[in-house]
Protein backbone atom coordinates (compact mmCIF):
# COMPACT_ATOMS: atom_id res chain seq x y z
CA UNK A 1 0.00 0.00 0.00
CA UNK A 2 3.06 2.15 -0.43
CA UNK A 3 1.00 3.57 -3.24
CA UNK A 4 -1.19 5.53 -0.50
CA UNK A 5 1.13 8.12 0.26
CA UNK A 6 4.16 7.67 -2.12
CA UNK A 7 3.18 8.26 -6.02
CA UNK A 8 4.42 5.60 -8.00
CA UNK A 9 6.77 5.76 -11.50
CA UNK A 10 4.08 3.27 -12.95
CA UNK A 11 1.25 5.94 -14.00
CA UNK A 12 -1.35 3.21 -14.22
CA UNK A 13 -0.68 2.20 -10.79
CA UNK A 14 -1.79 5.83 -10.54
CA UNK A 15 -4.67 5.70 -12.45
CA UNK A 16 -6.33 2.45 -11.08
CA UNK A 17 -5.68 4.09 -7.33
CA UNK A 18 -7.48 7.10 -7.90
CA UNK A 19 -9.82 5.33 -10.02
CA UNK A 20 -10.96 3.41 -6.96
CA UNK A 21 -10.33 5.96 -4.71
CA UNK A 22 -12.34 9.43 -6.36
CA UNK A 23 -14.92 7.67 -8.06
CA UNK A 24 -13.68 8.08 -11.83
CA UNK A 25 -16.26 7.41 -14.06
CA UNK A 26 -18.91 7.54 -11.30
CA UNK A 27 -18.55 10.92 -9.98
CA UNK A 28 -19.36 13.54 -12.97
CA UNK A 29 -17.45 15.82 -11.08
CA UNK A 30 -14.15 14.28 -11.05
CA UNK A 31 -12.69 15.35 -14.45
CA UNK A 32 -10.10 13.05 -15.73
CA UNK A 33 -7.85 13.45 -19.29
CA UNK A 34 -5.03 11.66 -20.96
CA UNK A 35 -2.72 12.78 -23.17
CA UNK A 36 0.43 11.66 -25.37
CA UNK A 37 3.63 13.62 -25.19
CA UNK A 38 5.73 10.81 -27.63
CA UNK A 39 6.26 7.97 -25.69
CA UNK A 40 5.60 9.86 -22.54
CA UNK A 41 1.77 9.12 -21.19
CA UNK A 42 0.64 11.91 -19.52
CA UNK A 43 -2.95 12.27 -17.42
CA UNK A 44 -4.44 15.31 -15.28
CA UNK A 45 -6.91 15.31 -12.52
CA UNK A 46 -9.27 17.93 -11.83
CA UNK A 47 -13.13 18.98 -10.13
CA UNK A 48 -15.69 20.44 -12.33
CA UNK A 49 -16.36 24.21 -11.71
CA UNK A 50 -13.45 24.43 -9.67
CA UNK A 51 -10.87 25.06 -11.95
CA UNK A 52 -10.16 28.00 -14.67
CA UNK A 53 -10.90 26.31 -17.64
CA UNK A 54 -9.41 28.94 -20.58
CA UNK A 55 -6.49 29.40 -18.32
CA UNK A 56 -5.48 25.20 -18.00
CA UNK A 57 -6.19 24.93 -21.73
CA UNK A 58 -3.81 27.57 -22.71
CA UNK A 59 -1.06 26.01 -20.06
CA UNK A 60 -2.24 22.19 -21.89
CA UNK A 61 -2.12 23.22 -25.49
CA UNK A 62 1.16 24.33 -25.26
CA UNK A 63 2.95 21.39 -23.15
CA UNK A 64 0.87 18.88 -25.70
CA UNK A 65 2.32 21.10 -29.08
CA UNK A 66 5.71 20.66 -28.17
CA UNK A 67 8.13 18.74 -30.49
CA UNK A 68 7.70 14.86 -28.88
CA UNK A 69 11.55 14.80 -29.03
CA UNK A 70 11.40 17.67 -27.48
CA UNK A 71 10.24 16.56 -23.92
CA UNK A 72 10.85 12.65 -24.04
CA UNK A 73 13.75 13.16 -21.60
CA UNK A 74 13.59 14.89 -18.36
CA UNK A 75 9.96 15.44 -19.11
CA UNK A 76 9.05 16.57 -15.66
CA UNK A 77 11.89 19.13 -15.40
CA UNK A 78 11.03 20.69 -19.04
CA UNK A 79 7.22 20.62 -18.03
CA UNK A 80 7.57 22.25 -14.49
CA UNK A 81 10.20 24.90 -15.60
CA UNK A 82 9.92 25.98 -19.06
CA UNK A 83 5.78 25.00 -20.08
CA UNK A 84 3.84 25.43 -16.80
CA UNK A 85 4.06 29.03 -17.01
CA UNK A 86 1.41 29.88 -14.13
CA UNK A 87 3.07 30.98 -10.96
CA UNK A 88 1.22 29.14 -8.50
CA UNK A 89 2.85 25.70 -9.78
CA UNK A 90 4.44 22.95 -7.13
CA UNK A 91 5.86 19.67 -7.18
CA UNK A 92 4.40 17.09 -5.32
CA UNK A 93 6.02 13.32 -3.86
CA UNK A 94 2.82 12.63 -1.39
CA UNK A 95 0.06 10.80 -3.33
CA UNK A 96 -2.40 11.65 -0.16
CA UNK A 97 -1.35 15.11 -0.12
CA UNK A 98 -1.58 15.74 -3.91
CA UNK A 99 -5.70 14.19 -3.54
CA UNK A 100 -5.68 16.89 -1.05
CA UNK A 101 -4.72 19.65 -3.36
CA UNK A 102 -7.12 18.36 -5.90
CA UNK A 103 -9.90 18.14 -3.82
CA UNK A 104 -9.33 21.72 -2.67
CA UNK A 105 -10.12 22.60 -6.14
CA UNK A 106 -6.01 22.58 -8.02
CA UNK A 107 -5.53 20.44 -11.38
CA UNK A 108 -3.07 17.46 -11.06
CA UNK A 109 -0.97 16.15 -13.32
CA UNK A 110 0.98 12.46 -13.61
CA UNK A 111 3.33 11.86 -15.61
CA UNK A 112 4.73 8.31 -16.63
CA UNK A 113 8.01 7.67 -15.36
CA UNK A 114 8.21 9.72 -12.56
CA UNK A 115 7.63 9.91 -8.99
CA UNK A 116 6.67 12.71 -8.96
CA UNK A 117 2.98 15.42 -9.70
CA UNK A 118 3.10 18.90 -10.96
CA UNK A 119 0.30 20.41 -8.93
CA UNK A 120 -1.37 23.69 -10.51
CA UNK A 121 -3.03 26.36 -8.49
CA UNK A 122 -5.99 27.35 -11.24
CA UNK A 123 -8.85 27.66 -9.09
CA UNK A 124 -12.26 29.53 -9.74
CA UNK A 125 -14.17 28.91 -6.55
CA UNK A 126 -18.14 29.41 -7.04
CA UNK A 127 -18.19 32.75 -4.83
CA UNK A 128 -20.00 36.03 -4.28
CA UNK A 129 -18.30 39.49 -4.24
CA UNK A 130 -17.86 41.54 -1.41
CA UNK A 131 -21.26 43.48 -0.59
CA UNK A 132 -22.33 45.40 2.49
CA UNK A 133 -22.44 43.53 5.75
CA UNK A 134 -26.15 43.09 6.99
CA UNK A 135 -24.99 42.83 10.82
CA UNK A 136 -22.45 45.80 11.20
CA UNK A 137 -23.59 48.83 9.27
CA UNK A 138 -22.26 51.99 9.16
CA UNK A 139 -23.95 55.49 7.77
CA UNK A 140 -20.92 56.33 6.33
CA UNK A 141 -17.77 53.74 5.52
CA UNK A 142 -16.78 51.01 3.17
CA UNK A 143 -19.25 48.60 1.93
CA UNK A 144 -16.97 45.83 1.42
CA UNK A 145 -17.20 42.77 3.85
CA UNK A 146 -15.90 39.04 4.36
CA UNK A 147 -17.34 36.41 1.69
CA UNK A 148 -17.55 32.72 1.60
CA UNK A 149 -13.98 32.55 0.30
CA UNK A 150 -11.07 32.76 2.18
CA UNK A 151 -8.37 33.73 -0.69
CA UNK A 152 -11.03 36.68 -1.17
CA UNK A 153 -11.10 37.80 2.85
CA UNK A 154 -7.16 37.62 2.93
CA UNK A 155 -6.86 40.26 0.24
CA UNK A 156 -9.48 42.60 1.62
CA UNK A 157 -7.15 42.56 4.82
CA UNK A 158 -4.30 43.06 2.51
CA UNK A 159 -5.30 46.12 0.99
CA UNK A 160 -6.09 47.85 3.81
CA UNK A 161 -2.50 46.65 5.73
CA UNK A 162 0.50 46.42 3.75
CA UNK A 163 2.63 45.26 6.43
CA UNK A 164 4.81 42.67 5.37
CA UNK A 165 4.84 41.09 8.71
CA UNK A 166 1.39 40.44 8.41
CA UNK A 167 0.75 36.39 8.32
CA UNK A 168 -1.73 34.19 7.00
CA UNK A 169 -0.77 30.82 8.35
CA UNK A 170 -2.83 27.92 6.87
CA UNK A 171 -3.82 24.75 8.83
CA UNK A 172 -6.14 22.30 7.57
CA UNK A 173 -9.15 20.90 10.05
CA UNK A 174 -11.11 17.95 9.66
CA UNK A 175 -9.70 14.60 8.31
CA UNK A 176 -12.69 14.68 5.83
CA UNK A 177 -13.29 18.39 5.30
CA UNK A 178 -9.85 19.52 4.76
CA UNK A 179 -10.45 22.71 6.04
CA UNK A 180 -8.42 25.87 5.59
CA UNK A 181 -8.42 28.00 8.48
CA UNK A 182 -6.09 30.93 8.18
CA UNK A 183 -4.52 32.23 11.44
CA UNK A 184 -3.83 36.10 11.19
CA UNK A 185 -1.39 38.12 13.14
CA UNK A 186 1.08 40.83 12.74
CA UNK A 187 4.60 39.44 13.64
CA UNK A 188 5.90 42.15 15.93
CA UNK A 189 2.74 42.90 17.19
CA UNK A 190 0.95 39.95 18.43
CA UNK A 191 2.04 37.97 21.34
CA UNK A 192 3.89 34.54 20.28
CA UNK A 193 2.86 32.80 23.38
CA UNK A 194 -0.84 33.83 22.34
CA UNK A 195 -0.46 32.71 18.58
CA UNK A 196 1.09 29.39 19.48
CA UNK A 197 -1.48 28.77 21.90
CA UNK A 198 -4.04 29.24 19.22
CA UNK A 199 -2.11 27.34 16.75
CA UNK A 200 -2.06 24.26 18.82
CA UNK A 201 -5.47 24.08 19.99
CA UNK A 202 -6.67 24.14 16.48
CA UNK A 203 -3.57 21.74 15.04
CA UNK A 204 -5.27 19.70 18.36
CA UNK A 205 -8.71 19.23 16.88
CA UNK A 206 -9.59 15.83 16.12
CA UNK A 207 -12.80 15.62 13.78
CA UNK A 208 -13.67 14.37 10.45
CA UNK A 209 -15.20 17.42 9.33
CA UNK A 210 -16.59 21.14 10.38
CA UNK A 211 -19.39 21.99 8.18
CA UNK A 212 -20.68 24.46 10.38
CA UNK A 213 -17.37 26.27 10.18
CA UNK A 214 -16.38 28.93 12.64
CA UNK A 215 -18.74 28.02 15.22
CA UNK A 216 -17.45 24.57 15.46
CA UNK A 217 -13.61 25.75 15.63
CA UNK A 218 -14.51 28.16 18.54
CA UNK A 219 -16.23 25.15 20.67
CA UNK A 220 -13.13 23.17 19.98
CA UNK A 221 -10.49 25.79 21.41
CA UNK A 222 -12.14 27.49 23.70
CA UNK A 223 -11.51 26.73 27.52
CA UNK A 224 -13.68 27.00 30.36
CA UNK A 225 -17.51 26.05 31.10
CA UNK A 226 -18.84 24.76 27.79
CA UNK A 227 -22.32 25.98 28.76
CA UNK A 228 -21.27 29.55 29.51
CA UNK A 229 -23.78 31.55 27.51
CA UNK A 230 -21.03 34.38 26.88
CA UNK A 231 -18.95 34.60 23.97
CA UNK A 232 -15.42 34.24 24.52
CA UNK A 233 -14.48 35.48 20.86
CA UNK A 234 -15.93 38.15 18.75
CA UNK A 235 -16.70 37.95 15.17
CA UNK A 236 -16.93 40.32 12.35
CA UNK A 237 -17.98 40.82 8.96
CA UNK A 238 -15.55 43.97 8.09
CA UNK A 239 -12.21 44.12 6.80
CA UNK A 240 -11.74 47.36 8.84
CA UNK A 241 -12.85 46.27 12.02
CA UNK A 242 -10.24 42.77 11.41
CA UNK A 243 -7.06 44.66 10.35
CA UNK A 244 -8.01 47.29 13.66
CA UNK A 245 -7.52 44.43 16.28
CA UNK A 246 -4.33 43.02 14.09
CA UNK A 247 -2.94 46.39 14.92
CA UNK A 248 -3.83 46.26 18.44
CA UNK A 249 -2.04 42.78 19.14
CA UNK A 250 -5.22 40.53 18.47
CA UNK A 251 -5.37 37.07 16.45
CA UNK A 252 -7.82 36.54 13.55
CA UNK A 253 -8.91 33.08 12.50
CA UNK A 254 -10.25 32.75 8.67
CA UNK A 255 -12.05 29.45 8.05
CA UNK A 256 -12.98 29.31 4.65
CA UNK A 257 -16.90 28.59 3.46
CA UNK A 258 -17.38 31.23 6.52
CA UNK A 259 -17.88 35.44 6.15
CA UNK A 260 -16.79 35.89 9.24
CA UNK A 261 -13.39 36.13 10.98
CA UNK A 262 -13.07 35.52 14.37
CA UNK A 263 -11.23 37.42 16.58
CA UNK A 264 -9.74 36.22 20.19
CA UNK A 265 -9.37 36.61 22.73
CA UNK A 266 -12.00 39.48 23.52
CA UNK A 267 -13.79 41.06 26.51
CA UNK A 268 -16.87 41.62 27.20
CA UNK A 269 -16.42 45.64 26.28
CA UNK A 270 -15.40 44.22 22.55
CA UNK A 271 -18.94 43.32 22.63
CA UNK A 272 -20.40 46.79 23.48
CA UNK A 273 -18.40 49.26 20.75
CA UNK A 274 -19.34 49.39 17.69
CA UNK A 275 -17.51 50.80 14.13
CA UNK A 276 -20.03 53.97 13.93
CA UNK A 277 -18.34 55.08 16.73
CA UNK A 278 -15.45 55.52 15.29
CA UNK A 279 -17.30 56.81 11.96
CA UNK A 280 -18.45 59.72 13.98
CA UNK A 281 -17.28 62.63 15.67
CA UNK A 282 -15.08 61.66 19.75
CA UNK A 283 -18.31 63.18 21.20
CA UNK A 284 -20.65 61.75 18.92
CA UNK A 285 -19.18 58.14 18.65
CA UNK A 286 -18.79 58.40 23.11
CA UNK A 287 -22.49 59.29 22.92
CA UNK A 288 -23.62 56.66 21.06
CA UNK A 289 -21.46 53.93 23.53
CA UNK A 290 -23.00 55.25 26.21
CA UNK A 291 -26.71 54.91 24.28
CA UNK A 292 -25.88 51.02 23.45
CA UNK A 293 -24.22 50.43 27.08
CA UNK A 294 -27.60 52.17 28.37
CA UNK A 295 -29.62 50.03 25.92
CA UNK A 296 -27.68 46.58 27.14
CA UNK A 297 -28.03 47.10 30.82
CA UNK A 298 -32.18 48.19 30.56
CA UNK A 299 -32.35 44.72 27.77
CA UNK A 300 -30.77 42.79 31.08
CA UNK A 301 -32.57 44.64 33.98
CA UNK A 302 -35.46 46.21 33.21
CA UNK A 303 -38.30 43.58 33.00
CA UNK A 304 -37.20 41.30 36.10
CA UNK A 305 -36.85 45.07 38.69
CA UNK A 306 -40.14 45.94 37.33
CA UNK A 307 -41.45 42.64 38.19
CA UNK A 308 -39.70 42.36 41.57
CA UNK A 309 -41.09 45.72 42.53
CA UNK A 310 -44.16 44.80 41.60
CA UNK A 311 -44.27 41.50 43.23
CA UNK A 312 -43.24 43.17 46.54
CA UNK A 313 -44.79 47.07 46.56
CA UNK A 314 -44.96 47.31 50.30
CA UNK A 315 -41.19 47.69 50.30
CA UNK A 316 -41.33 50.35 46.98
CA UNK A 317 -41.21 53.70 47.85
CA UNK A 318 -44.11 56.52 47.61
CA UNK A 319 -42.76 57.65 44.49
CA UNK A 320 -43.07 54.89 42.50
CA UNK A 321 -46.36 54.04 43.50
CA UNK A 322 -47.60 54.46 40.00
CA UNK A 323 -45.45 51.41 38.98
CA UNK A 324 -47.47 48.47 38.61
CA UNK A 325 -50.83 47.00 36.56
CA UNK A 326 -53.93 48.46 36.84
CA UNK A 327 -55.26 45.45 35.61
CA UNK A 328 -53.01 42.65 35.44
CA UNK A 329 -54.45 39.94 33.28
CA UNK A 330 -55.61 36.91 33.41
CA UNK A 331 -52.24 35.37 33.41
CA UNK A 332 -49.95 35.45 36.40
CA UNK A 333 -47.45 38.87 35.72
CA UNK A 334 -43.96 36.36 35.63
CA UNK A 335 -45.52 33.74 33.26
CA UNK A 336 -46.22 36.61 31.04
CA UNK A 337 -43.01 37.93 30.64
CA UNK A 338 -42.11 34.24 29.92
CA UNK A 339 -44.28 33.88 27.37
CA UNK A 340 -43.72 37.52 25.78
CA UNK A 341 -40.06 36.61 25.44
CA UNK A 342 -41.06 33.84 23.65
CA UNK A 343 -42.96 35.11 21.80
CA UNK A 344 -40.46 37.97 20.48
CA UNK A 345 -38.00 35.37 20.15
CA UNK A 346 -40.36 33.07 17.10
CA UNK A 347 -41.09 36.48 15.52
CA UNK A 348 -37.46 36.44 15.67
CA UNK A 349 -36.75 33.47 13.48
CA UNK A 350 -39.74 33.48 11.67
CA UNK A 351 -38.35 36.97 10.29
CA UNK A 352 -34.99 34.94 10.08
CA UNK A 353 -36.91 32.10 8.28
CA UNK A 354 -39.16 33.62 5.63
CA UNK A 355 -38.52 35.42 2.16
CA UNK A 356 -37.13 39.09 3.27
CA UNK A 357 -40.24 40.36 1.12
CA UNK A 358 -42.74 39.24 3.85
CA UNK A 359 -40.48 39.86 7.03
CA UNK A 360 -41.72 43.43 7.48
CA UNK A 361 -45.60 41.67 7.16
CA UNK A 362 -43.92 39.50 9.89
CA UNK A 363 -42.89 42.10 11.98
CA UNK A 364 -46.31 44.26 11.51
CA UNK A 365 -48.15 40.83 13.08
CA UNK A 366 -45.96 40.09 15.99
CA UNK A 367 -46.26 44.01 16.79
CA UNK A 368 -50.00 44.73 16.49
CA UNK A 369 -51.72 41.04 16.73
CA UNK A 370 -49.60 39.20 19.16
CA UNK A 371 -49.04 42.53 21.23
CA UNK A 372 -51.99 44.82 21.15
CA UNK A 373 -54.41 42.49 20.90
CA UNK A 374 -53.19 40.17 23.55
CA UNK A 375 -53.78 43.16 25.95
CA UNK A 376 -56.74 44.24 24.33
CA UNK A 377 -58.43 40.68 25.59
CA UNK A 378 -56.50 40.71 29.26
CA UNK A 379 -54.58 37.71 28.17
CA UNK A 380 -51.15 40.49 28.75
CA UNK A 381 -50.87 43.59 30.76
CA UNK A 382 -49.80 46.99 28.81
CA UNK A 383 -46.95 46.96 30.79
CA UNK A 384 -45.32 43.46 30.46
CA UNK A 385 -45.85 44.41 26.48
CA UNK A 386 -44.02 47.43 27.30
CA UNK A 387 -40.96 46.19 29.32
CA UNK A 388 -40.89 43.38 26.91
CA UNK A 389 -40.09 45.52 23.89
CA UNK A 390 -37.85 47.95 25.49
CA UNK A 391 -35.69 45.25 26.30
CA UNK A 392 -36.10 43.63 22.95
CA UNK A 393 -35.14 46.75 21.49
CA UNK A 394 -31.85 47.34 24.21
CA UNK A 395 -30.87 43.62 23.12
CA UNK A 396 -30.21 44.64 19.21
CA UNK A 397 -28.23 47.66 20.18
CA UNK A 398 -24.87 45.23 20.57
CA UNK A 399 -23.77 44.53 16.85
CA UNK A 400 -22.70 40.99 18.61
CA UNK A 401 -25.51 38.61 17.97
CA UNK A 402 -23.98 36.14 20.51
CA UNK A 403 -23.71 38.75 23.41
CA UNK A 404 -27.23 39.65 22.80
CA UNK A 405 -28.83 36.43 23.00
CA UNK A 406 -26.71 35.82 26.43
CA UNK A 407 -28.33 38.76 28.14
CA UNK A 408 -31.65 37.35 26.86
CA UNK A 409 -31.07 34.02 28.64
CA UNK A 410 -29.69 35.63 31.94
CA UNK A 411 -32.60 37.99 31.71
CA UNK A 412 -34.98 35.24 31.17
CA UNK A 413 -33.51 33.15 34.29
CA UNK A 414 -33.79 36.70 36.20
CA UNK A 415 -37.32 36.70 35.77
CA UNK A 416 -38.04 33.18 36.94
CA UNK A 417 -35.74 33.33 40.08
CA UNK A 418 -38.45 36.48 40.83
CA UNK A 419 -41.19 34.95 39.81
CA UNK A 420 -40.20 32.20 42.61
CA UNK A 421 -38.36 34.60 45.02
CA UNK A 422 -39.32 37.86 44.84
CA UNK A 423 -37.12 40.48 45.54
CA UNK A 424 -33.90 37.74 46.92
CA UNK A 425 -34.54 36.29 43.54
CA UNK A 426 -33.48 39.70 41.28
CA UNK A 427 -30.34 39.85 43.61
CA UNK A 428 -29.95 36.19 43.17
CA UNK A 429 -30.28 36.58 39.34
CA UNK A 430 -27.89 39.56 39.48
CA UNK A 431 -24.91 37.73 41.45
CA UNK A 432 -24.89 34.77 39.22
CA UNK A 433 -24.67 36.97 36.10
CA UNK A 434 -21.81 38.95 37.43
CA UNK A 435 -19.73 35.88 39.11
CA UNK A 436 -20.03 34.51 35.54
CA UNK A 437 -18.68 37.15 34.19
CA UNK A 438 -16.10 37.72 36.66
CA UNK A 439 -15.30 33.68 36.23
CA UNK A 440 -15.15 33.81 32.24
CA UNK A 441 -12.00 34.45 30.41
CA UNK A 442 -11.07 34.20 26.77
CA UNK A 443 -7.72 32.82 26.15
CA UNK A 444 -6.25 33.67 29.43
CA UNK A 445 -7.82 37.06 29.88
CA UNK A 446 -10.26 38.76 32.04
CA UNK A 447 -13.72 38.89 30.67
CA UNK A 448 -14.14 42.37 32.56
CA UNK A 449 -10.88 43.93 31.47
CA UNK A 450 -10.09 46.32 32.05
CA UNK A 451 -13.02 46.96 35.31
CA UNK A 452 -11.18 43.49 36.55
CA UNK A 453 -7.96 43.45 37.28
CA UNK A 454 -8.54 47.52 37.42
CA UNK A 455 -7.06 49.48 34.69
CA UNK A 456 -8.06 53.24 34.57
CA UNK A 457 -6.35 54.21 31.64
CA UNK A 458 -7.58 51.48 29.74
CA UNK A 459 -11.35 51.71 31.12
CA UNK A 460 -11.81 55.66 30.42
CA UNK A 461 -11.34 54.39 26.65
CA UNK A 462 -14.13 51.68 27.18
CA UNK A 463 -16.59 54.30 28.16
CA UNK A 464 -15.20 56.81 26.41
CA UNK A 465 -14.59 57.54 22.45
CA UNK A 466 -11.36 58.91 22.26
CA UNK A 467 -10.24 60.56 19.57
CA UNK A 468 -7.50 58.73 17.22
CA UNK A 469 -4.36 60.22 17.25
CA UNK A 470 -4.79 60.21 21.39
CA UNK A 471 -5.14 56.27 21.43
CA UNK A 472 -1.46 55.29 21.75
CA UNK A 473 -1.24 52.42 23.94
CA UNK A 474 -2.05 48.71 22.71
CA UNK A 475 -4.02 47.09 25.04
CA UNK A 476 -2.23 45.50 27.65
CA UNK A 477 -4.19 42.25 28.57
CA UNK A 478 -2.40 41.06 25.30
CA UNK A 479 1.04 41.37 26.33
CA UNK A 480 1.86 42.73 22.85
CA UNK A 481 5.28 43.07 21.77
CA UNK A 482 5.27 46.41 20.56
CA UNK A 483 3.28 48.35 23.15
CA UNK A 484 2.41 51.51 21.35
CA UNK A 485 1.00 52.72 17.79
CA UNK A 486 4.08 55.24 17.58
CA UNK A 487 6.40 54.32 14.58
CA UNK A 488 9.74 56.63 15.66
CA UNK A 489 11.63 56.19 18.72
CA UNK A 490 11.76 60.13 19.20
CA UNK A 491 7.90 60.27 19.22
CA UNK A 492 7.90 56.99 21.58
CA UNK A 493 10.49 58.46 24.20
CA UNK A 494 8.00 61.71 24.51
CA UNK A 495 5.19 60.16 24.66
CA UNK A 496 6.44 57.78 27.36
CA UNK A 497 7.51 61.48 29.77
CA UNK A 498 3.72 62.49 28.90
CA UNK A 499 2.11 58.82 30.13
CA UNK A 500 4.12 57.94 33.01
CA UNK A 501 0.89 57.48 34.85
CA UNK A 502 -0.85 55.30 32.32
CA UNK A 503 2.22 53.22 31.61
CA UNK A 504 2.71 52.37 35.28
CA UNK A 505 -1.07 51.39 35.23
CA UNK A 506 -0.06 49.11 32.53
CA UNK A 507 2.64 47.09 33.84
CA UNK A 508 0.65 46.85 37.27
CA UNK A 509 -1.96 45.28 35.00
CA UNK A 510 0.35 43.29 33.02
CA UNK A 511 1.57 41.60 36.52
CA UNK A 512 -2.27 40.66 37.72
CA UNK A 513 -3.03 38.93 34.55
Amino acid sequence: MAVETKISRDIEENIKYLKELLGVGESFDVIFREFYIGRKKLVTYSINAMVNDDLMSDILEDIVARSPEELNIDTLHKIFYNRATHTQTKKQTNLKEAVTSLLSGELIMFIDGEDTCIIIDARKYPARMPAESNIEKVTRGSRDSFVETIVFNTALIRRRLRDPRLRFEIIKVGVRSQTDIAVAFIQDIANPDLVDSIKEKVNAINIDGVPMAEKAIEEYIVGGFKWNPFPKVRYTERPDVAVTHLLEGHVLLLTDTSPTATILPTTMFHHLQHVEEYRQNASVGTYLRWVRIFGVLFAFILPPLWLAMVMQNKLMPEALAFLGPKEPGIIPLGIQFILAEIGVELVRMATVHVPTAQSTALGFIGAFMLGEIATKVGLFSNEVVFYTAIAAVGSFATPSVEFSMAIRVFRLLNVVLVMLFKLPGLVAGVLIFLVSLGFTKSFGVPYLWPLLPLNLAALKDMFVRMPIPTKIQRPAMLKPMDTDHLTNKGSKEQQSKENKPSQKEEQEDDEQL
